[in-house]
């Protein structure tokens, strides 16, 4: 054995563990051996060594016992094995929920949370700085931006696979397009008279 923090040329402690090939013993410690510096305590089961900061103790197992190193001699197999992982998938689609929970979703069936999405409150809506694309950026007069979790505090629930409902009122649009349309008529209509009546006195000065 070497210590990487002392002289790593060094040997620190060597042991040399015998394990039983017995039938009913068989992988368990039979014998050790410490020499160069390292002590084996078969009643603990540790041996200790003197490193550059210091003792340290290590556990390796009493001898006749399962607890600790183990070492078979002879090829083996597991009579039980038990999985508990994912199986390998591709992902599929994602989804939120209405939490603000963003799930993966695999072919196989397998959903996993990766991210959960808060949601922003300000004390004063209105005072939010209107940008392109239907975004807005606090300011002075909003207030500081806090983040909830979807459907606690003063914030609602996340619709998924929705769209935002829009607020313009659209017989009011109408009606105030139809509104200006009508009075761009009417002053055109007034400028055309006028030229009408200075273009009639102009003929009557000559």
């Amino acid at each position: 054995m070497y210590d990487d923090a002392g002289d790593p040329n060094v040997s620190i402690g060597q042991l040399d563990i015998v394990f039983n090939d017995t039938t009913a013993l068989g992988g368990r410690i039979d014998s050790v051996v410490a020499s160069n510096g390292a002590t084996f305590d078969p009643t603990t089961g540790r041996f200790n060594i003197a490193l550059a900061h210091g003792p340290v103790d290590v556990f390796i197992g009493r001898p006749g016992e399962l607890e600790g190193m183990t070492q078979l001699a002879a090829p083996f197999s597991p009579t039980s094995v038990t999985k508990d992982g994912a199986p390998i998938g591709d992902l599929q689609s994602v989804e939120i929920d209405e939490n603000g929970n963003l799930q993966a979703i695999y072919n196989t069936g397998f959903r996993r949370t990766l991210f959960q999405i808060p949601v922003g409150d300000v004390p004063n809506l209105d005072g939010l700085d209107a940008l392109d694309a239907q975004a807005y950026s606090v300011s002075g007069e909003s207030g500081s931006l806090y983040l909830w979790d979807a459907g606690t505090g003063p914030v609602g629930a996340v619709s998924g696979f929705a769209l935002m409902e829009s607020t313009t009122d659209i017989a009011a649009e109408l009606v105030d397009l139809i509104e200006t349309q009508r009075a761009y008529s009417s002053s055109a209509k007034i400028v055309q008279t006028v030229d009408e009546m200075l273009q009639e006195t102009t003929n009557l000065k000559r």
